[in-house]
């Protein structure tokens, strides 16, 4: 089967590997990424757990309060879980799925007509997306419903390839078959009216597109023709690349099938017809079920009304779903976008990518943010892209601007990395927003941005280790023997560094990242330890809950008879007062006033895990080899450090420095954040540094003694990042001329009007009233702020900010 358009008979028709194989060997390497180690790292409590309680309940559990969700991909899942028995099962059938979405693209490019090169970096392109990783990696998005959608628009575009009747009607009827299934996957919008409408786009592209400026050849032929291209015999028309003579001498050509060289059967009319008005007549239904749902879901469509943009739909505009989609094909999309201004042979996948995003667009109106399923064809485009980029019959003055483009979304996206990690990093999970997205502790900031850098740099490598077009050496000798130079390189090596981008990228995302992020949303790995230290012992086996909602409690947390509920923090503090071993679950805004608590009753407490973004868990004893995780401990000390420089510097009642160290020269008015570091038996105090300034020692700072009995020393807080605002220029009295001229209002100052300005103006008596009471109460919110470290129920944090001083007027 080939997509390719009938323009000729090659003479070597099946001269290289056909789709079929291609696309088995793409699968195959997605699986080796994907597959491995699918159940090392935990559920997400949000979002995947909801999964598998679906899961759960349509095997008999007795499960209320669930999510409505699509059958096939529910169904899928719960065979999943009833026949290995764990719940990480949940995520092969997203797994499976996306590596045959992988191979889906590399056969598609190969059906068009683009070189066996080409269409494995089209397999490499879907596999890198970030889309596909987590759709892969995790019981997230929709793998099912896009493979279903994307098989039935293949097959009816397939059918209308066909030149033989019998053929096609087969192939119309697999198609039919997959739309079924899309329909119980995606709804009616995108799982039938979308394939539909793509398979009724298909249609072979013009001869003059396709020789010119994408032949069948493209990639590997033209790197093969390096030295004819160099040779003024490329311009002759008879000897050029495109000729038939040179594609029987191509080894890499494309196969184009002898039955699209004939005129198409009677099939195809009619066909069309009938996939013109499915498409709208799926859309119409569609959307008369969208215009009278309520909150509630209808099966047809696949989903239930985003409630928020409901009541708020001006939040989300039309060109949201090109960001989204921007996020999860990160950071290809611009590669994307070129190839569809210039497709080429992939004229039909940039009418489906263009059709699709556009539906996606209109569905995320009502519906928010979900994954775009345009995998495949988002993976064709790109590939084609680079083969024009690195082609030689390309122009040089189009290469160049293609590069220009491509670099410009790179460092966008790299800079959008650094910004919003979370759009990238857990694309597909409903968002948390950036301060419950733990980026620091991932390191995401940098890892995304260094992708989307090396993505960069892979384009320039392979854009000046591609073949030269014809007249594109200079006059100097130097520039000729760079011509030359180019000419001899080999001809996989542009496509060799992509290759190795993208591998870069699946890896680092796939399998790092992704399990990274894991340990942070999931109960896994503290539920474990605590499993493992109450088997052997040195924890009791009851634990108890302090106010944890988690999902993942149920999962991995002891049985319900197991779990000790403490509902206050008066009940939680008198499970971990009593002598014998205890252990509790707590969220982490509730550490800091049960250390403070702990302190002030004189029992011990320790942190044993950490790992989780918002669930701690404690105990009373420390199990043996273990270390004490809190983080309150790094920034709390019990004696202060011994540093070079004593100091007595105290900030009105709020913070007393008593000490500094500094390892840099002081350069005045450069932006540096210093702190302190961790306890005297640990060494030296650790440094802190913000990304904008050079490394600095540490300071200390202490609480006063009035606002700490205690005198416990705090290390040196944060100094805000800016300078200090210059100090005002006093203000000079006005005299009597002044006073007597107009104001800006036209009146005249009256004496009157002096002693209103005097009782209740800024400087008057009632401004020096209301700055009294706010110092009073910034006193006050100092005081307990020093008697609890920090205030009630706010997350510890490894520092204390102070607050910038203005220095008064001399």
């Amino acid at each position: 089967m080939s997509l390719a358009p009938p323009e000729r008979q090659p003479a070597r028709p099946h001269a290289g590997p056909g789709p079929w194989p291609l696309g088995l060997a793409a699968g195959a390497v997605a699986a080796l990424v994907l597959v491995p180690g699918y159940g090392a790292h935990g559920l997400w409590s949000q979002g995947e757990i909801g999964a598998l309680q679906r899961a759960q309940a349509a095997l008999g559990a007795a499960l209320s309060g669930l999510e409505r969700s699509p059958w096939l991909p529910d169904a899928l899942r719960t065979q999943a879980l009833a026949l290995t028995g764990d719940p990480a099962a949940i995520r092969l059938p997203g797994a499976i799925a996306t590596c045959i979405l992988v191979a889906l693209a590399a056969g598609l490019a190969r059906a068009l007509g683009l070189s066996v090169t080409i269409a494995l970096l089209a397999g490499a392109f879907a596999l890198a997306f970030p889309l596909s990783l987590t759709q892969g990696r995790l019981a997230l998005g929709d793998p099912v419903g896009e493979l279903t959608s994307t098989a039935a628009a293949l097959l009816l575009a397939a059918a209308l390839a066909s030149p033989r009747l019998a053929r096609g009607l087969a192939l119309a009827a697999a198609g039919a078959g997959a739309l079924a299934l899309a329909a119980t996957a995606s709804g009616l919008w995108l799982g039938v009216a979308l394939p539909l409408a793509a398979a009724a786009l298909w249609g072979p592209a013009s001869s003059g597109m396709s020789e010119e400026t994408l032949p069948s050849g493209h990639g590997v032929r033209d790197m093969h023709e390096r030295s004819a291209a160099a040779r003024p015999a490329a311009a002759d028309p008879a000897s050029a690349p495109g000729s038939s003579s040179a594609a029987s001498a191509a080894p890499g050509s494309a196969p184009v099938s002898s039955d699209l060289s004939s005129p198409p059967s009677a099939l195809q009319r009619p066909l069309r017809l009938v996939l013109v008005a499915g498409a709208l007549a799926a859309a119409g239904v569609a959307g008369f079920l969208a215009y009278h749902q309520q909150e509630g879901y209808i099966p047809a469509l696949g989903a239930a009304k985003d409630l928020a943009l409901r009541e708020r739909p001006h939040i989300r505009g039309f060109h949201a779903a090109l960001e989204d989609c921007g996020y999860q094909l990160f950071p290809w999309l611009p590669l994307v976008l070129l190839g569809l201004l210039q497709p080429g042979r992939a004229r039909w996948p940039a009418l489906w990518f263009a059709v699709g995003l556009a539906l996606v667009s209109a569905s995320s109106l009502l519906y928010g943010a979900r994954a775009v399923p345009l995998t495949v064809p988002a993976a064709v485009l790109a590939a084609a892209a680079f083969a024009r980029l690195v082609s030689a019959r390309t122009p040089a003055a189009a290469r160049r601007l293609a590069l220009v483009l491509a670099l410009a979304g790179c460092w966008i996206f790299a800079k959008d990395a650094r910004r919003t990690p979370s759009r990238i990093g857990a694309a597909l999970v409903p968002a948390r927003g950036e301060h419950n997205y733990p980026a620091a502790d991932l390191g995401a900031a940098d890892l995304l941005a260094g992708l989307a850098g090396g993505a960069a740099l892979a384009l320039v490598l392979s854009a000046m280790f591609s073949a030269p077009g014809p007249g594109g050496q200079g006059a100097s000798r130097m520039s000729q023997r760079l011509y030359l130079a180019r000419t001899r390189l080999p001809a996989w090596l542009p496509a060799a560094v992509m290759v190795a981008c993208l591998g870069r990228q699946a890896w680092s995302y796939g399998r790092d990242l992704l399990p990274r992020t894991s340990e942070q949303f999931s109960l896994l790995r503290p539920l474990t330890r605590w499993a493992a230290w109450a088997e052997a012992g040195s924890l009791p086996p009851t634990l108890g809950v302090h106010r944890v909602t988690d999902p993942g409690l149920d999962l991995y947390g002891p049985a319900a008879d197991r779990r000790v509920p403490l509902a206050t923090r008066e009940a939680l503090s008198g499970a971990l007062r009593q002598p014998a071993p205890a252990a509790a679950l707590i969220r982490t805004s509730e550490l800091a006033a049960l250390y403070q608590t702990a302190r002030a009753g004189g029992f011990p407490l320790y942190v044993l895990d950490a790992s989780n973004r918002d669930v701690l868990l404690v105990a009373n004893t420390l199990p043996p080899g273990e270390a004490d995780m809190n983080p309150i401990r790094r920034v709390l000390f019990d004696e202060p450090p011994q540093l070079a420089h004593q100091t007595l510097v105290r900030f009105d009642d709020f913070v007393e420095v008593i000490a500094w160290e500094w390892d840099e020269p002081v350069v005045r008015g450069r932006d540096v954040r210093a702190a302190g570091g961790p306890p005297p038996a640990q060494g030296h105090a650790e440094r802190q540094q913000d990304h904008r300034a050079p490394a600095a020692g540490p300071a200390v700072a202490r609480q006063p003694d009035a606002a700490r009995p205690g005198r416990e020393h705090l290390p040196a807080a944060v100094l805000a990042p800016r300078r200090l605002p210059a100090a005002p220029l006093p203000r000079p009295r006005a005299d009597a001329r002044d006073r007597a001229r107009p104001a800006r209002g036209g009146s005249r100052h009256t004496p009157d009007r002096e002693r209103q300005l005097q009782d209740h103006g800024p400087r008057g008596r009632d401004g020096r009233a209301r700055r009294a009471r706010v110092r009073r109460a910034a006193r006050v919110r100092g005081r307990r702020r020093a008697a609890g470290l920090v205030s009630r129920g706010a997350p510890a944090r490894d520092d204390m900010s102070l607050r910038t001083c203005r220095r008064a007027p001399s």
